[in-house]
């Protein structure tokens, strides 16, 4: 058993010693080649053709005396023009409702939907589901829009 072993340990240092040997001639080997000149262009001019470059950062710095003289006080927000509208190309099919939430079946011309309140509906938002009234209120940047279950 013993002598299993030391055959066992013998052939190990053999095979690092060997190791060891090439790990050096191939570090021998690149010592020779360090007089070799490769021919890289020192400067990358990039073409973006049209496209984003990807070495410019998306994030820009924003000195402080700028961010002074922009203060959210100063700007008067924009009114924007809502029209509420009664028919448009959405459609209330129906509401389904349990103690917990009321959701609302809409179709459109995209397709058919099944929102709750806070869901979007294309680019708008369903503010209000009223079962009670049975009406829907979407909200959009332009426009309202109110839909009621058609008999």
């Amino acid at each position: 058993m013993k002598i299993k072993i030391k055959i066992r340990f013998v052939l190990l240092a053999l095979l690092m010693m060997g190791l060891f040997l090439k790990l050096d001639y191939a570090f021998a080997s690149t010592k020779k080649d360090n007089n070799l000149q490769l021919s890289v262009p020192s400067v990358f001019i990039y073409d973006s053709k049209g496209r984003r470059d990807p070495f410019i950062s998306l994030v820009v710095k924003v000195d402080e005396e700028e961010k002074l003289e922009s203060e959210p006080g100063d700007a008067e927000p924009k009114e924007v023009p809502v029209s509420i509208l009664e028919e448009s190309e959405y459609v209330l099919l129906g509401l389904i409702w349990d103690e917990e939430k009321v959701l609302a079946l809409i179709k459109t011309t995209t397709g058919k939907w099944i929102v709750g309140k806070g869901s979007f509906v294309d680019e708008f938002l369903v503010s209000e589901i009223n079962k009670e009234k049975e009406e829907v209120v979407l909200v959009g940047e332009k426009e309202i829009i109110k839909l009621r279950i058609r008999k």
